[in-house]
């Protein structure tokens, strides 16, 4: 559930105006995505063009609009980047929010409904976007993998000491979440042990890096109605690996990514380490926005920790994925060893 920002329609369609020169007939607030701290509007000039605007509160990460700009120009029409304002910037600040514009494309982003042909033109796509290297001046904030768990290890530790065996005046999200952490203690220590036995191995290699956006999944997939393609929603973009791009590939789905990324030799110990990582982020956002989001609604909460609680469960498909690809990955150095376990080609260090 997505709770509406507390912008007034008459101050969006001011921005709208003032900073984009943009008449708006409709401003409509649709909830959508998993970005807690921001909402998405669907947006009709008075020209009758169709625009998403996207209000955040956080602190804006700059290449999430360069970086899609950037690739735009160099002739990847799949990336939907950000519409300039009447002053060529990528974004505009209007009070505690920024405001980020992009066209509307009509079609469909679920997580089920891609074809093979769909998933092999976005491995085509992305085989383009990771052989374009960006220039050395203005991207200088753009993330690079570093490979150090150290944050994650701090934090779990920090939460486990001070919060999750106190239940005094919590709400009864928040017991839910503590309470099923402590059920899943042992699978998250093992996430944490994993990630940080890889990442020494990598701490010590030199990797070829690229542009990745490192949130490749089907919701950030567009299929307008003709059955093309389009790239959205770059918050996570970042110079790493290309594995970080393969994290959300399955079969049937995997094989036909690869048809469109054609040549691709996976590393599957630098894919486990990223499937790893999945996990330990997204079980520290949950947590987080259950029990440190004094702004949200119970029932909100209550539905994210329930999130939480299937997320380590038989049905998490992130967790099984990486302990299918930690399988895989150890069966590597004995005589027999097993079948990938979502794709069909590989190698492990």
């Amino acid at each position: 559930m997505r709770e509406q920002p507390g912008i007034p329609e008459e101050r969006l369609r001011a921005c709208l105006q003032d900073r984009y020169g943009l008449i708006a007939v409709m401003v409509e607030f649709l909830p959508l995505g998993h970005d807690y701290d921001a909402g998405v509007y669907h947006v009709v000039s008075l020209q009758g063009r169709a625009y998403l605007l996207k209000a955040t509160s956080r602190l804006l990460y700059e290449p999430s609009c360069l970086v899609p700009a950037y690739l735009r120009d160099q002739g990847i029409t799949s990336i939907v980047a950000p519409v300039p304002t009447t002053s060529g910037a990528l974004w505009t600040q209007f009070g505690e929010w920024t405001m980020i514009l992009s066209p509307w494309i009509d079609g469909e982003c679920s997580l089920t409904g891609m074809t093979n042909a769909q998933w092999k033109e976005v491995g085509s796509i992305f085989q383009r976007i990771h052989q374009i290297r960006l220039p050395t001046l203005g991207f200088e904030s753009l993330r690079k993998e570093r490979f150090d768990p150290t944050e994650y290890a701090r934090w779990i530790r920090s939460f486990e000491a001070q919060h999750v065996h106190d239940l005094r005046s919590a709400s009864a999200s928040q017991r839910a979440l503590r309470s099923s952490w402590r059920a899943h203690q042992p699978t998250i220590h093992r996430a944490m042990a994993r990630l940080q036995q890889l990442a020494e191995v990598f701490q010590s290699r030199t990797l070829p890096y690229v542009i990745c956006h490192a949130d490749l999944h089907a919701r950030n997939l567009i299929r307008d109605l003709s059955g093309h393609v389009f790239v959205i929603d770059w918050d996570e973009v970042m110079l790493a690996p290309k594995e970080r791009d393969f994290i959300f590939l399955r079969k049937p789905h995997a094989e036909a990514f690869f048809q469109g990324y054609t040549g691709a030799e996976v590393d599957w110990s630098l894919l486990t380490y990223y499937l790893w990582e999945r996990v330990v982020q997204d079980l520290m956002y949950l947590a987080h926005n259950v029990c440190f989001r004094d702004d949200w609604a119970e029932e909100t909460r209550a539905q994210v920790a329930q999130t939480f609680h299937e997320s380590l469960g038989p049905g998490g498909s992130n967790l099984r994925a990486a302990s299918e690809a930690s399988a895989y990955l150890d069966s590597l150095s004995s005589p027999f060893p097993l079948q990938p376990p979502f794709l069909s080609r590989g190698r492990g260090d």
